[in-house]
């Protein structure tokens, strides 16, 4: 209980915040507000740790310590995502977004294995401080950015109020189909994709008849597949954005499929490393179209409205996909998720505006432009 409380804790908040904080991605300095989210999780961390330390914990404090920690976290992403068009030309976003996704894979698989590692060296309290530090660490590495280029900033004037910016961030996503069916998209995949974050254990337990050992090689396979795929992405760095996306759906929908349909393991680990191949074809050319198609005076507006439509839907399906695998299984439910990622493959594959998005002809205009105002 304990455990599902905490795990809503860390996604309730951003609902309530991420509109507040697209806006704030939009009026003030994207890299201070990265910072700022930097300097609040390094001080609940420290606290945090402090607490257990002396003995003065209470399980409270942690749901407090999670909240702050996961709204920072939110501030970071939506303030990191804004940012990042700033800082490269629009030719270079595939290969920014990839290396940014395949480091973060990295530190994930790194450090899943460090923090077991430091609990058996120097116990809990000493690794929540050893995270803190660690957000420390990325402060001033965030310092180090060079800086952007001066951007017309968002900044309201008198009589604007945040609720009159957030309005005009959903007046002008109203009113971008391209954009819309990427958040749809993006939606419906997250949902599809929920049996391979929560089904796993059950699927190696009761499909393959297999125990903790089988199932690290399936978890394996992903984040292999996961690096792979960024790797990629970034050495190919695609123009034609669109259509990798779309590949990208269609490639996890088969990973998915073969693990739905597969009666040998070797086979299972295979698809999961397809799957993971997918996920990073996928999600990298969509950051990088939605960072070139939505305008910088309301990247963190549209940012945190995306951010907010993705992640809403990860508390949610996890629930309802546990409910639906004790009834039908969990091959059954990865065959479910295949088959809504194909949906959302063909959904993509029939609108022709996706298929034509060229990131070269993008670069073409920006040099222009750039050419136009020397």
């Amino acid at each position: 209980m304990q455990t599902g409380l905490l795990f809503i804790l860390k996604f309730l908040p951003e609902p309530f915040v991420g509109l507040y904080f697209g806006v704030l991605a939009d009026r003030l300095n994207r890299k201070r507000l990265m910072q700022i989210a930097d300097l609040i999780q390094t001080l609940a961390m420290l606290l945090l740790g402090v607490l257990i330390a002396s003995g003065s914990f209470h399980m409270w404090h942690l749901y407090v310590v999670t909240i702050c920690a996961s709204m920072a976290g939110t501030l970071f992403r939506i303030a990191q995502t804004s940012l990042i068009p700033d800082l490269v030309g629009r030719h270079e976003l595939v290969s920014a977004n990839a290396l940014l996704s395949a480091t973060m894979q990295v530190m994930r698989m790194v450090g899943a294995t460090l923090g077991g590692i430091l609990v058996a060296f120097v116990g809990v309290a000493g690794t929540i401080e050893i995270n803190a530090a660690s957000f420390l660490v990325s402060l001033v590495f965030v310092q180090r950015i060079r800086s952007a280029p001066a951007r017309p900033a968002a900044s309201p004037t008198s009589g604007t109020s945040v609720i009159s910016e957030i309005k005009e961030g959903l007046d002008w996503l109203a009113t971008n189909k391209i954009v819309l069916l990427l958040l749809l998209l993006g939606t419906l995949a997250n949902v599809a994709l929920a049996p391979t974050n929560v089904l796993p254990s059950m699927l190696i337990q009761r499909d393959f008849h297999g125990d903790a050992r089988m199932l690290g090689w399936f978890e394996t396979s992903i984040a292999l597949g996961l690096l792979l795929g960024g790797v990629l992405v970034g050495t190919l760095s695609p123009k034609k954005v669109g259509r990798w996306f779309i590949a990208g759906l269609g490639l996890e929908a088969v990973g998915m499929l073969i693990v739905a349909v597969t009666p040998f393991a070797w086979l299972a680990y295979g698809g999961n490393f397809l799957l993971g191949i997918g996920v990073m074809v996928c999600n990298i050319p969509l950051s990088t179209l939605m960072q070139t198609l939505i305008p910088d005076r309301m990247r963190g507006r549209v940012n945190s409205m995306t951010s907010i439509s993705f992640n809403i839907s990860i508390p949610i399906t996890y629930g309802g996909i546990g409910a639906l695998a004790d009834v039908i299984g969990a091959k059954p439910s990865y065959g479910l998720g295949a088959l809504l990622l194909c949906l959302c493959s063909a959904m993509g594959g029939m609108n022709a505006a996706l298929r034509s998005i060229d990131l070269s002809q993008e670069a073409a205009e920006e040099k222009e432009d750039a050419g136009q105002a020397v």
